[in-house]
């Protein structure tokens, strides 16, 4: 299978970020209505990319609007012989393994044994770190830019269903059902780290920096003018609220 094009969704997710950012910022109404449009846009250019109804990417950048660093999902992988626990979720009816958004107030581990007793029932404990996946490099359903950690987890007893999944089951590795977008690639990686003893990561592509210079006058650790620090603590105390009130 021919990998998916990661320029896409990057330049898609980088137009969000632009957009976010100036809506955060901006003061001239010609300028908000302008990053409106580039939010539009770039939520267009994402779900031609992944494939998906342009009105869910559209739902997803309209409800991070304070948020223009990736996500962090986690995933948790749990193996007994020659198979793998997957759960068949609600949502799309297809297999994938147990995982989901990190929360507030708990390490990535923590949240993959978290999802994986939420979707399975099953209370297992992070051994292992196998990996961490940037989603642009796989398909993506919602076009945000998530970045998750795979971890191998010990786990006992039997999977059930759950609101989340219609069915958990060990699967042979080698007979896989049909598989969540992403995910495909979420097993073959994580196999690979499980056979070889080392941890996936996906390489950034070459690039080119720029230095970050003192403008003229400035002081390291001076204190920013009131208003950059205003406009800072809206976005990141929920400043978002106030910006979303132009979509209604």
């Amino acid at each position: 299978m021919t990998p998916p094009d990661p320029l896409i969704p990057l330049i898609a997710q980088e137009l969000r970020a632009l957009a976010v950012s100036g809506l955060a910022y901006g003061q001239n109404p010609y300028d908000v209505d302008r990053y409106r449009r580039i939010l539009t846009l770039s939520a267009a250019l994402a779900a031609l990319d992944a494939g998906v109804p342009r009105a869910r990417v559209e739902a997803a950048y309209l409800s991070s609007l304070a948020q223009t660093t990736p996500l962090l999902a986690v995933e948790a992988l749990v193996v007994r012989g020659e198979g793998v626990l997957l759960i068949r979720r609600t949502d799309t009816g297809l297999w994938a393994l147990p995982g989901g958004m990190a929360e507030v107030g708990e390490t990535p581990a923590g949240g993959a044994e978290r999802e994986l007793f939420e979707e399975t029932g099953l209370r297992g404990r992070a051994t292992r770190l196998l990996g961490v996946l940037d989603a642009r490099f796989a398909p993506n359903r919602h076009g945000l830019h998530l970045i998750a950690p795979v971890f191998l987890l010990e786990a006992e007893g039997d999977p059930r269903p759950t609101l989340e999944a219609h069915e958990a089951a060990f699967h042979p590795w080698d007979a896989l059902p049909p598989l969540h977008p992403g995910h495909e690639r979420s097993l073959a990686l994580a196999r690979a780290a499980l056979a070889s003893g080392t941890p996936f990561f996906d390489a950034e592509p070459a690039r080119t920096w720029d230095a970050q210079e003192n403008p003229a006058g400035a002081v390291p650790g001076q204190p920013r003018h009131w208003k950059v620090r205003l406009a800072r603590l809206l976005v990141r105390g929920g400043g978002w609220l106030f910006l979303r009130t132009g979509h209604r």
